[in-house]
Order: C-alpha cells, then sequence, then structure tokens
C-alpha cells in the first residue's frame, strides 16, 4: 500500500510551510487585538456615558429631595397657622350641624 500522507519533497519546503502558518497565526492575533481594543472603547464609551446619567440623575433625585424638605416645611407652616386651625375648626363644626340636621 502508498503512503497515505506523502512526506515533503525537501526541508525547504517544510521551513515555508512553518513561515507561512507562523504569518497567518500573527496576523489572526494581530486581528484579535484590534477586536478586542474595538471592544474596550466601545465599553468605555458605554461607561462614560452611563457615568454621566447617574450623575445627572443623582442631581436631578438630590433636587427633588430639597424641594420636597421645602414642601413640607411649607406644609407645617401653613397646618400650624391660626387661619387654618380656625378653618379646620369651622369645618368641623359645620359638619356637626349638617349631621344633626339630617343633612
Amino acid at each position: 500500500m502508498a503512503d497515505q500522507n506523502p512526506a515533503p519533497k525537501d526541508d525547504h519546503e517544510t521551513v515555508k510551510n512553518t513561515a507561512d502558518l507562523d504569518q497567518i497565526s500573527l496576523t489572526q492575533a494581530l486581528l484579535d487585538v484590534d477586536v478586542a481594543n474595538a471592544r474596550v472603547i466601545d465599553l468605555t464609551k458605554r461607561l462614560t456615558t452611563l457615568t454621566k446619567e447617574l450623575r445627572r440623575t443623582t442631581s436631578e433625585l438630590q433636587q427633588a429631595k430639597l424641594r420636597n424638605r421645602k414642601l413640607v416645611a411649607e406644609l407645617d407652616q401653613i397646618k400650624g397657622s391660626r387661619a387654618f386651625r380656625s378653618a379646620s375648626t369651622a369645618q368641623r363644626v359645620l359638619g356637626a350641624a349638617r349631621s344633626r340636621l339630617g343633612r
């Protein structure tokens, strides 16, 4: 039977094939580095965008909390005023009078 894997004709052909394989491996490695760099750049852009959005949202939240504290203080001041207490008392008296009259 004949050998199915013929031996290379000379050592020079083997060296050339190895050099070709090394060149292909180097080319593939450089392509892989380019892809990895593109991914890093994309992730960095996304991280930067999300960081800016987080800072903006945090600032809006702080402003909303400050506004809420001011409104709560204003409401407490209104509820503590003599006019509010008088209006509340008048409303209770009116409600009691209506219930006695059956309305």
